[in-house]
């Protein structure tokens, strides 16, 4: 059973931010494919880096760099076929999940149902806290 397909333009979160499963997937998937595509400029430069004559070791660790991207697309992917399939008559509150979260733009992608430029995310330049 699909559930009908809707625009992500024609989806808004309620006043009590109820949210259709369907739609908080596949936003988590483009979150987790953006997040993917990160991951895989990063993995390219310490390629590069380590072309520089890094040790054996350090090769091998940055191979983790791999897997993570792996399975980030891995979710993503899965995240979008929830979306696709989930009953439009699903839906949940949306504060619980996001509560605690500290990462504030990525609060309001995942509140608005609005297409974000956050989701099309290169690697830039590094931030210490």
């Amino acid at each position: 059973m699909t559930a009908p397909s809707t625009a992500a333009a024609d989806i808004v979160v309620t006043p009590d931010h109820q949210l259709p499963v369907g739609e908080l997937s596949r936003r988590l998937a483009a979150e987790l494919a953006a997040a993917a595509t990160i991951c895989r400029e990063c993995e390219h430069v310490a390629g590069e880096l380590a072309t520089g004559g890094a040790a054996l070791e350090n090769i091998t660790r940055l191979q983790a760099l791999d897997e993570l991207s792996q399975r980030l697309h891995g979710l993503s992917d899965v995240l979008a076929r929830i979306s696709q399939h989930a009953s439009g008559e699903w839906s949940l509150s949306v504060d619980p999940l996001l509560e605690g979260l500290g990462l504030a733009d990525l609060v309001v992608r995942l509140r608005s149902d609005q297409e974000h430029s956050g989701w099309g995310a290169e690697a830039g330049e590094l931030d210490f806290f």
